[in-house]
């Protein structure tokens, strides 16, 4: 007979359970430790090492693409310069407070401590900018230290521009700078740092896509001790394009002079109380593309020297800063004759129809503007009337024509509208019915270039380009194409153009009464190929201390005139009559022609 169990048997048992129990829990935290501490131990580590590393990201900026002329010289382009940058913390093996005091002494007194406190505010490791373009004896005396080579404190390349050639083409080319309060949502929306440093103006703003690159991105890590425990890239640093431009530095120096030249030449001519000419533009075209080739202001200023002389350039009366050649504005006088000569032979009107050419035009009774009759009178056609620059005829033509016609066919030749160049350009007006001060005297003031049409320079040498090619325009660009790093075409400029209407019918006894004019020069027949022209002595409204008034000089013209290739059109501010300007359009059209 089986006895039950006794209590303590029971008791026995359930020790026993027990101790196995807690025998195999014992072995199983034995087993889990030894596979803690062996098997995981360089897991484990690299967990540890995390927890005590600190990770910031370092911009490289990218090159900027250079700006090179037709022939490849460079008018803008990257010099390399160092910013000094504090490593925080420290570097295994340096002292933070030791370097700090030493940077201060090395950069001129600058209040490191300052910078230091404020920049571990907000952050716990990363680099400090110190100081920005730091010069040679800076970086030396860094070196020197062992600052550099210690890992302590880092140097920076960063490019700043540049300009070879300063004062070659400023207004066009433009500069760079920081990005401003209101480029930044733009910016920070395609991903741009914000110390990023952008075209600000010319064609340095109009192709900054193209220019500026890709910064790059790189993450370091860094652990307590300050030692570099790794870097990874995110992106690297993409250089920007390098932008190749239709003008030719030779030309565009020539331009400058010759413009420069002519206008000292004229301010100083003694006892001459027509000439105090003081500022200019001009610009020079190729007809088959509509590449600018040059355009010159004056006066001028350097771009190396713009910002330390900036206050004076704003201060100078002759406004050296304004891009005349595509944002003045001045009356084109005789010179916008083609422009009515080509509206009349639209609608129909002979090239060999006349007008009686008297002196004065009798039309109106209240208003009877003259005519100087230089070298001609009577019945005069158009050609005769561009030879000589009769008012009457035009006054004729216009009045029959009407205002809103002739400016109309003005437009379709590149005159007050959008000619295509990159920078910024004033739209220029011409004169229409429309306009609050329109009286019927206006139009004939507008058809010999007055009243209240304003063109710019470079909207002239556009329209001087379209008579040229017999009414075919081209848009005019500064800029060809873009090159890579490797040489590889990543922009191309595809010529555009704008047609008026007429063809050979129109524009061939325009462009011979222009050949007629210019061999009518003796300036002119200098030059070493044919060539037509068109003058202008638009007034002003300044009186001159003897009586009358003051007046511009504006001339276009173009060159071989059988066979154009180029266009000029030239404007010099109180120069005294439109063959004033001949010297110019010789010394340039002869450059370009191997005179």
């Amino acid at each position: 007979m089986k006895q039950p169990d006794s209590p303590r048997r029971r008791r026995g048992r359930r020790v026993v359970v027990l101790a196995v129990l807690c025998a195999a829990v014992f072995a199983l935290f034995l087993a889990r430790l030894a596979w803690m501490q062996f098997a995981m131990a360089d897991h484990y580590a690299q967990k540890v090492a995390e927890l005590s590393t600190t990770r910031y990201t370092v911009t490289e900026q990218a090159a900027r693409g250079s700006i090179l002329d037709r022939n490849g010289v460079v008018l803008a382009q990257d010099d390399t310069a160092f910013d000094v940058l504090l490593r925080v913390p420290a570097p295994d093996g340096t002292s933070l407070p030791q370097t700090v005091q030493q940077l201060s002494a090395l950069t001129g007194g600058k209040d490191v401590e300052t910078q230091l406190a404020a920049f571990c505010c907000t952050a716990s490791a990363g680099e400090l900018p110190v100081l920005q373009n730091a010069d040679a004896e800076t970086v030396a005396a860094l070196y020197r230290a062992g600052l550099v080579q210690s890992g302590a404190v880092r140097l920076a390349a960063r490019g700043v521009r540049v300009w070879p050639q300063g004062s070659l083409l400023p207004h066009a080319l433009g500069f760079t700078g920081a990005i401003t309060a209101e480029q930044w949502q733009s910016a920070k929306a395609q991903g741009l740092a914000m110390d990023e440093r952008l075209g600000q103006s010319g064609l340095e703003q109009a192709y900054d896509t193209l220019l500026r690159g890709q910064s790059g991105r790189t993450v370091v890590s860094v652990d307590r001790s300050g030692t570099v425990t790794a870097r990874r890239v995110l992106s690297a640093a993409q250089p920007g394009a390098d932008l190749v431009l239709t003008v030719d530095a030779a030309l565009q120096q020539a331009l400058q002079d010759a413009l420069a030249n002519r206008i000292e030449t004229l301010r100083a001519a003694a006892g001459n109380a027509q000439h105090k000419a003081c500022a200019g533009a001009a610009v020079l075209v190729d007809v088959r593309s509509g590449g600018i080739l040059a355009a010159a202001n004056y006066p001028n200023y350097d771009l190396n020297t713009y910002r330390r002389d900036y206050a004076d350039l704003c201060a100078d009366t002759r406004a050296p800063l304004l891009d005349r050649c595509c944002q003045g504005l001045y009356a084109p006088g005789s010179a916008f004759k083609p422009a009515v000569a080509a509206a009349a032979l639209q609608q129909g009107i002979s090239p060999y129809d006349t007008v009686n050419c008297t002196g004065r035009y009798l039309y109106y009774s209240g208003y009877q503007p003259r005519c100087l009759q230089d070298r001609h009178s009577g019945a005069v056609d158009l050609r005769t009337a561009l030879q000589y620059s009769c008012n009457i005829f035009f006054y004729d033509v216009g009045r029959r024509l009407g205002v809103d016609v002739f400016s109309q066919t003005a437009q379709q030749l590149g005159l007050a509208v959008d000619v295509g160049v990159e920078t910024p350009a004033a739209a220029g007006r011409l004169t229409w019915s429309g306009d609050e001060n329109y009286q019927a005297g206006l139009t004939l003031m507008a058809a010999i270039g007055q009243g209240n049409t304003a063109l710019t320079p470079v909207q002239l040498a556009a329209y001087a380009a379209a008579l040229a090619n017999g009414g075919r325009r081209p848009l005019l660009h500064f800029a060809d194409h873009a090159v890579d790093a490797d040489g590889a075409t990543v922009w191309q400029y595809t010529p555009q153009f704008v047609e008026a209407a007429g063809g050979e019918a129109v524009f061939e006894p325009i462009r011979d009464g222009m050949v007629r004019m210019a061999q009518g020069s003796s300036v002119l027949r200098q030059i070493v190929v044919p060539c037509a022209a068109k003058t202008g002595s638009p007034q002003l409204p300044t009186q001159m201390a003897g009586g009358g008034h003051y007046v511009n000089s504006v001339l276009i013209g173009y060159a071989p005139a059988q066979a154009p290739e180029i266009a000029l059109a030239v404007v010099l501010e109180y120069g005294g009559g439109g063959f004033n300007a001949a010297p110019i359009m010789r010394d340039v059209f002869n450059l370009y022609f191997g005179g």
